[in-house]
């Protein structure tokens, strides 16, 4: 054996053994004194009381005088970061950006098809592109966009 059972008794009771103690101010920190009061045991913290009183009283915050500006849009750097991995290589079978065959053939299944097919996704293309921000007028001018070029 290892260790005898004297020196593992010992170490589970090193191991569980408080390491120190709070003590109010004016309490007694030791129980052998009887509740006399007593300097706290080195190590212990100590919690004084308050001297001042505290208030309680929130006041309210003042409404911000406006509410902060909605950054507009940018179809742009929109369709550089969700879009153009696909429309830009033609990945999948992606119309690129500049087809306008591709684009007039698309099309002819009109603009609300189209739509549907871009919120809800289609062959490749999961839904909403790669925009999960986006709403359905940021997704409308994103195809704007694509389509126009």
């Amino acid at each position: 054996m290892l260790f005898s059972a004297t020196v593992s008794a010992q170490s589970v009771a090193d191991n569980i053994r408080p390491v120190g103690q709070v003590c109010l101010a004016g309490q007694a920190c030791d129980s052998t004194t009887g509740g006399a009061e007593s300097e706290p045991a080195p190590g212990a913290a100590v919690i004084y009381p308050a001297t001042a009183a505290v208030s309680t009283t929130v006041e309210p915050e003042p409404a911000p005088a406006q509410e902060p500006a909605v950054a507009a849009f940018d179809v742009e750097a929109t369709y550089q970061m969700s879009c153009f991995a696909c429309h830009g290589t033609g990945a999948a079978g992606a119309p690129e950006l500049g087809e306008q065959a591709v684009w007039d053939e698309r099309m002819e299944k009109g603009m609300a098809a189209l739509m549907t097919n871009v919120i809800d996704g289609v062959n490749a293309m999961p839904a909403r592109g790669l925009c999960a921000t986006c709403s359905d007028d940021d997704l409308q001018a994103l195809v704007d966009y694509m389509i126009s070029q």
